[in-house]
C-alpha cells in the first residue's frame, strides 16, 4: 500500500542529504518519490550500472557489496531510515556497490531525472543538496579521524602487549618452567576476576598483569631457580628477592596493566594470615590483584612437574586449596576458583605441559 503523502514527507526530511531542504523542496520530493516492495535477495543497484535513481529504506534491510581482491564482501548495511545511492543519484557516474535486500521491505526510490528538473530551476535547491552534502562529508571525516584513532591506540597497545610478552617469556626461560605456566595463571586469574564481580576492562587488566608474578626471577642465579632439590635457607632468602626485583623492574609503572603488574609482582606471595613476604601483609592490606594471583599461581604450581618436584593431582591441589582458606589465601577468592574448579581443569588441558619455550604460542597469553 503507497505511504500517504506526509509519511514520505516526515521519511525524507530525517535523510541527512536532504536535511537543509526547505519545506517546499522536501514536499516535491515526497510527490516524485515511488514506493517499491522489493523481495528478499533482490537487486536493487548492480555494480558498474549508471543508473541514477536515490532510494531510501522504508522497512527491511539490504546489504552493499563489491568485489575487492577477487572477493565480494559487505562495504555496508541499510536499516529503516537510511538512504543510498547518492553519490551516483547526483554525478551520473557507475555505481561501485551493489545493493541486495536481506530482508523483504519497502523502499522509496527517486528518479534523478525529475530531480535534475527542479535543480535545474531553482538555486536554493542547488544549495540546499550542497550544504546536505558538506554534513556528510564532515560526519565521515569525522568516523575516519575516530576510527584511524582507535586504530592507531589499538596498534600501540598491541605493541604494549607483546613487549610485555617477551619479557615475561624471557624470565619463564631462565626457570625452566613449562611456558604455558603463565598462560594458565592469566587464565585463571581472569576467571577468578570475573567470579568476583570485576568489570570485563578489570578483569582484563588482571588477565595481561598476572603473567608478570614472576618476571623478577630474571635477576636469580640459574643455579638456584633449576636446583633438583630443596633449597637452603639462604637460597631460599635470595630466591625471595624475586617479588622485590621484579618490583624493581616495574617501577613507577604507566599503563594500567603495569601498575596492576607491579603490584602482583611484589606482593603475591604474601599470605592473608600476615605470615607471607616480602612485607608481612594480611588480609586487605595485600593488593587484590596479588591475592587472586595468590591463589593462581599456588594451584598451578602444585599440579606442574618443577625441577624439585612431581605433579600433584587437580584433587591434591584442590584440597591444599580448601585447607588453606583464611591462611594463605583470601577466603572469597579461593571459594569463587573452587567453584569454578570445572573451567579451571579445562584451561590446564588446553594449556598444558610444555617444556620447549620456543614452541611457545605467543598469541595465547
Amino acid at each position: 500500500m503507497e505511504r500517504s503523502l506526509s509519511e514520505k514527507i516526515s521519511i525524507l526530511s530525517r535523510i541527512p542529504l536532504f536535511s537543509e531542504l526547505n519545506e517546499p523542496e522536501i514536499n516535491f520530493l515526497a510527490e516524485v518519490a515511488c514506493e517499491r516492495e522489493i523481495a528478499e535477495g533482490e537487486t536493487l543497484i548492480s555494480e558498474g550500472d549508471k543508473t541514477r535513481s536515490l532510494f531510501v529504506v522504508m522497512n527491511g534491510k539490504a546489504n552493499a557489496t563489491g568485489v575487492r581482491s577477487g572477493k565480494r564482501i559487505v562495504l555496508n548495511s541499510f536499516k529503516t531510515g537510511d538512504c543510498f545511492g547518492e553519490m551516483s543519484f547526483l554525478d551520473g557516474e557507475p555505481r561501485c556497490a551493489s545493493v541486495e535486500m536481506t530482508k523483504t521491505g519497502r523502499v522509496l526510490e527517486i528518479d534523478s531525472e525529475k530531480f535534475r528538473d527542479r535543480v535545474g530551476s531553482n538555486p536554493d535547491f542547488v544549495l540546499g543538496i550542497t550544504k546536505g552534502l558538506l554534513r556528510k562529508l564532515r560526519d565521515a571525516t569525522s568516523h575516519i579521524e575516530n576510527l584511524e584513532f582507535v586504530m592507531g591506540r589499538q596498534e600501540l597497545h598491541d605493541a604494549h602487549l607483546d613487549t610485555i610478552k617477551r619479557l615475561v617469556l624471557a624470565a619463564e626461560c631462565k626457570d625452566n618452567n613449562t611456558c604455558n605456566h603463565v598462560i594458565r595463571v592469566g587464565r585463571y586469574s581472569l576467571l577468578i576476576a570475573e567470579g568476583l564481580g570485576f568489570d570485563e576492562p578489570d578483569a582484563q587488566i588482571i588477565r595481561y598483569a598476572a603473567p608478570m608474578h614472576d618476571i623478577g626471577k630474571i635477576g636469580i642465579s640459574r643455579d638456584i631457580l633449576q636446583k633438583p632439590g630443596k633449597l637452603t635457607k639462604e637460597e631460599f632468602e635470595i630466591m625471595k628477592t624475586h617479588t622485590t626485583i621484579g618490583a624493581r623492574i616495574l617501577i613507577k609503572p604507566k599503563s594500567d596493566i603495569l601498575k596492576c603488574a607491579y603490584d602482583i609482582a611484589l606482593w603475591h606471595h604474601e599470605r592473608f594470615d600476615g605470615k607471607g613476604y616480602p612485607d608481612g601483609l594480611s588480609g586487605e592490606a595485600i593488593p587484590v590483584s596479588a591475592r587472586i594471583v595468590g591463589v593462581a599461581d599456588v594451584f598451578d604450581a602444585l599440579v606442574s612437574c618443577r625441577s624439585y618436584k612431581d605433579a600433584f593431582t587437580v584433587e591434591n591441589a584442590v584440597d591444599i586449596i580448601r585447607e588453606e582458606r583464611g591462611k594463605h589465601f583470601d577466603p572469597d577468592i579461593a571459594d569463587v576458583f573452587l567453584a569454578n574448579i570445572a573451567r579451571v581443569r579445562s584451561i590446564l588441558v588446553k594449556f598444558g605441559q610444555q617444556q620447549n619455550c620456543s614452541l611457545f604460542d605467543i598469541d595465547d597469553f
